[in-house]
């Protein structure tokens, strides 16, 4: 097991998604005494962001291999053999106690090269829907941390755990009370970069909303690209608005909330079941795998939360749910729903297993709520 000074080498990356986990494990991690080395992609945003935040990175080269021509699937099968036998060098010369892999086919060099070198790997699942990268992967894992309990069924049975995903601290730790309708307060957001259908439905659906819910206050981050387009909409038609492009100060915003309107990301997800709040869930609509609606759905299936997936008649099965979920009752009943919900601890609980304060494996993990 890792001991105090040892190296533990952080791999992965491409969105968020991933590389905002991977920092907050290495955080922790560090507050361990552990060293830590990242290595991801050259072309993505680990590349600036972990250098950023003081840890040291390496770049890898991976090429993503779905849906190429016979020419792309060639190039990328030959682009990541090199990747792995210079991951394999890599691991070599630096002699890390452990890989922590959190997806994203920057990942695969390095979880590939760990098998090769004995080295063991551990990955950390964000989703219900597991990616291409960690299915593969977790065939030599150690042992897999998942965000959610139905992402056991991608992986060998007794090799993973369900610990939660990692939030940020001064939300998984906040004292949140619950959800209330009084005062109202609806909480909107698309992920940092914001998402132009909620913000247009939102703003179109005003008269509505006002008529609903006439002391209803809005806080609603649209993202930089589409700032000024929403700004300018709510004038004259909104005064109990606020509009930022950005906000820094999640945790503030999910205690005033009432009710949220936002995406399904495993991190935004992890983020409402710790802070317990209703919400309105508009999956990012992606060919292939979709994670954001496999998520989406575990918190309808709890009865706290209700999705409206992207397509025809948006705009109408949108008003729906909202003006649902704005009806007391209704959101009583969320609110209760999240009792059933169980939040876990998570960055403990990977902590605890990397550095062998969990002695048995099948412990569960910290319940926080």
């Amino acid at each position: 097991m890792p001991q105090k000074g040892d190296l533990i080498v952080i791999t992965g990356g491409g969105t968020g998604g991933h590389i905002f986990p991977a920092l907050a494990i290495a955080d922790e991690l560090k507050s361990r005494g552990l060293r830590i080395l990242y290595v991801g992609s050259p072309d993505s945003m680990e590349s600036r962001i972990v250098p950023s935040r003081g840890y040291d990175f390496v770049p890898m080269r991976s090429i993503q291999v779905k849906n190429k021509n016979p020419f792309g699937i060639l190039l990328g099968v030959f682009t990541l053999a090199i990747s792995c036998l210079r991951a394999a060098s890599l691991l070599r010369r630096k002699k890390p106690k452990a890989v922590i892999g959190v997806g994203g086919y920057a990942s695969v060099p390095i979880g590939v090269a760990s098998f090769l070198t004995r080295i063991p790997l551990y990955l950390q699942e964000q989703n219900a829907s597991v990616g291409i990268a960690n299915r593969f992967l977790g065939k030599f894992a150690k042992r897999v941390f998942l965000g959610f309990e139905k992402a056991q069924a991608y992986f060998p049975k007794g090799r993973s755990l369900v610990s939660g995903n990692p939030v940020r601290k001064e939300i998984a730790q906040a004292p949140f009370p619950d959800a209330s309708w009084n005062p109202p307060c609806l909480f909107v957001f698309g992920g940092s970069q914001g998402a132009r259908a909620i913000n247009s439905a939102i703003v179109e659906l005003l008269p509505k909303i006002h008529q609903k819910c006439p002391h209803l206050k809005i806080i609603h981050q649209t993202g930089t690209a589409d700032y000024e387009r929403i700004r300018a909409l709510y004038t004259n038609q909104y005064d109990q608005v606020e509009v930022v492009p950005f906000i820094d100060d999640m945790a503030a915003c999910y205690k005033m909330a009432s009710l949220v309107v936002c995406r399904s990301g495993a991190l935004t997800v992890s983020e409402l079941i710790a802070a317990r709040r209703p919400a309105i869930l508009v999956p990012y609509p992606r060919k292939g795998q979709n994670d954001q609606t496999a998520n989406a759905y575990l918190l309808e299936e709890a009865g706290v939360g209700k999705v409206v997936e992207q397509g025809p008649q948006f705009e109408q099965r949108f008003w729906a749910a909202l003006e649902s979920a704005m009806n007391p009752q209704t959101h009583e009943n969320m609110v209760k729903n999240y009792s059933q919900l169980r939040a876990f601890d998570a960055l403990a609980t990977i902590g605890d297993h990397l550095v062998g304060t969990v002695a048995n494996s099948k412990e569960q993990p910290r319940n926080v709520q």
